[in-house]
């Protein structure tokens, strides 16, 4: 019998066309797979881009006409994000800001803090007057819960996040839920879609329990158990938000919660604030109450309502001492001063709850520069400012007896440096020419 058909000249040649055969498959299959990670990648962006501009456009808890102005962060400064918890429940009323917390964050160190603010905080509100805090929302929104957060705490706030209940639910059932242990029977009668009820014990929640979780104030300490409780959420939250496989879902978490968002952070933030949040220490995020215990009376005002009134100086001096503790890491190296200390005077640790009053580290009376006009603090202590200007952010402080190396000057402000290599602005008046 004959054969027919073209014969391989050699054996060569017949692997050959079968390498190059494997090839082709593998490229074929490479091609489909960068196809999908494209395809995917598009989605994504695009799934993030929408959810801003659809936040950004559609306010359902903003009152008045007026764009909102708030402080401009570049992306090299402390970063301050308020995150409202919004009850609008009761259509017939203005929407009350349940829930206020307050997350810094150092681009810097990557080290982050995070405050609940206290509703019933006693604070003056422009055009309100005394009242609690959560009164600002009430009468003016976002727009005005900022300013008196701005005017309380003495700090810029760059952005916020809204959401209501629903929105928060959302979050918990798309994450999948959070396991949590409830420390007591919780159960309160509320309008009988919102009530609450609770066995205790570890268990795990989905999003009607959790935010069941997170409002209850029927504990002894009532609102001080609930902020510590909500504080607690965010880190479970943030914790598995964190995880690979979670970041595939953002696109169904951001299209679940948006009906039910606000926010002031636009497309050209984006960026910023994604890749410094991919890099935030978030498990080693301190957390605290606002105002915190030793720095409050609880009173009955005029209205025949519990109230807190907070020692302002000394709330002021708390925040900059939490805050100031992510500007410097723990240790510079092998800088011949056995590593820089921690703005807030300790190491590795944040500050600490002594009144209010800033912690002094060691003076160093050694002239830390080389030539060149210096100036001596002479305070306790002086805030380093990013600009000249006391509404610029705080990205430092500088203590009693440091020695400042003078760089320039900008009116009444001297741009210095610091014995740590940090470059800022203080006032001339608080430190002495040497």
């Amino acid at each position: 019998m004959k054969v027919t058909g073209k014969k391989p000249e050699t054996w060569n040649t017949l692997l050959d066309e079968g390498v190059d055969g494997v090839k082709k498959k593998w490229w074929r299959l490479i091609s489909i797979v960068l196809l999908v990670i494209l395809l995917f990648a598009g989605y994504y962006v695009y799934s993030m881009f929408s959810f801003l501009d659809a936040v950004n456009t559609k306010k359902p808890f903003s009152t008045g006409e007026n764009p909102l102005v708030t402080a401009t962060w570049e992306g090299t400064e402390q970063v301050n994000i308020l995150f409202l918890g919004v009850d609008s429940r009761d259509e017939s009323e203005r929407p009350r800001s349940d829930t206020i917390l307050l997350l810094s964050v150092n681009p810097v160190t990557k080290k982050a803090s995070l405050f609940s603010i206290m509703r019933d905080t006693y604070v003056n509100i422009k055009g309100v007057g005394q009242s609690k805090i959560n009164a600002a929302f009430a009468n003016g929104g976002p727009q005005l819960l900022i300013e008196t957060v701005q005017d309380y705490l003495d700090i810029p706030i760059h952005y916020y996040v809204a959401t209501d209940f629903q929105g928060f639910a959302k979050i918990i059932d798309v994450i999948g839920g959070v396991d949590v242990n409830v420390k007591e029977k919780m159960v309160h009668a509320d309008d009988g879609v919102h009530d609450i009820l609770l066995e205790a014990g570890q268990q795990h929640l989905d999003g009607q329990k959790a935010l069941m979780y997170v409002r209850y104030r029927g504990t002894a300490r009532s609102d001080f158990d609930r902020t510590e409780r909500q504080r607690e959420m965010v880190k479970l939250v943030g914790a598995k938000m964190s995880s690979p496989s979670m970041a595939l879902k953002l696109p169904t978490i951001l299209k679940e919660i948006t009906p039910y968002t606000e926010s002031n952070i636009g497309a050209s933030d984006l960026y910023k604030l994604f890749t410094l949040g991919v890099k935030a220490d978030t498990s080693g995020m301190q957390t605290e109450q606002l105002p915190p215990d030793q720095f409050l009376s609880e009173e009955v005002n005029g209205n025949g309502e519990q109230v807190l009134r907070p020692d302002i100086e000394a709330v002021r001096n708390f925040v900059r001492e939490k805050i100031g503790s992510t500007q410097q890491p723990a240790e510079t190296g092998s800088s011949g001063n056995g590593g820089a200390q921690q703005a807030g005077g300790k190491t590795g640790g944040g500050g600490s709850n002594d009144g209010g009053q800033a912690n002094k580290p060691p003076v160093d009376q050694t002239p830390p520069f080389d030539g060149g006009q210096r100036a001596k603090v002479v305070g306790e202590y002086v805030n380093l400012r990013q600009k000249p200007g006391t509404e610029h952010s705080i990205i430092g402080q500088v203590y009693g007896g440091d020695l400042l190396a003078i760089e320039g000057q900008v009116g009444d402000w001297y741009y210095v440096r610091t014995k740590d290599g940090m470059y800022g602005y203080v006032l001339s008046s608080l430190v002495q020419l040497q």
